[in-house]
């Protein structure tokens, strides 16, 4: 009876290690699978601010062009006030993005300032003031930047669409 009992013992200690087992696999495969879905959401979360970003630096790039080129306070004033708006989404989307520091800081930097810069000089078409020739200079220069910025945002977002890089 004792030898009985003894292998009882032994055949319900393995039969509980068994069920410990499974349920173990069972919940390694469950959570396996809710973190590779939380890493396709967050991936898919940081393409759409990549690409949100991009086509807002695209529209900083295309008023600040028109910008150039108008001929009257007011239309200039409304030009300027979409790229002061356009950038400040653009900071939006970039502030969303797991780049790092001095990449994140040095963009948003220049998104800033042509926020600031394109509101200050909104600002002074709204009071009927003409641009001066630094005034439309400055809006040259910061017209290349933003293409430059806009080539390699769409460079990176190549890069996305083949796979080659990743972000997060």
């Amino acid at each position: 009876m004792n030898k009985f009992l003894n292998t009882m013992k032994k055949n319900y200690i393995y039969g509980i290690m068994i069920l410990l087992l499974i349920i173990s696999i069972i919940l390694g495969y469950f959570l396996y699978k809710e973190r590779k879905e939380y890493n396709i959401a967050v991936q898919n979360q940081y393409n759409l601010a990549l690409y949100e970003l991009t086509d807002y630096v695209q529209n900083v790039e295309n008023y600040l062009a028109k910008a150039m080129i108008t001929s009257t306070p007011e239309h200039g004033a409304e030009t300027l006030s979409k790229v002061w708006r356009e950038a400040n989404l653009a900071q939006v989307y970039l502030s969303q993005l797991p780049v790092s520091s001095t990449e994140l800081s040095n963009t948003a930097k220049f998104l800033n300032q042509v926020s600031d810069y394109s509101y200050s000089l909104s600002r002074k078409n709204i009071y009927d003031e003409a641009l001066t020739q630094d005034d439309l200079n400055n809006l040259k220069d910061l017209h290349g930047y933003s293409r430059e910025l806009k080539n390699t945002l769409d460079q990176l977002s190549t890069d996305m669409n083949e796979r080659k890089n990743k972000l997060g």
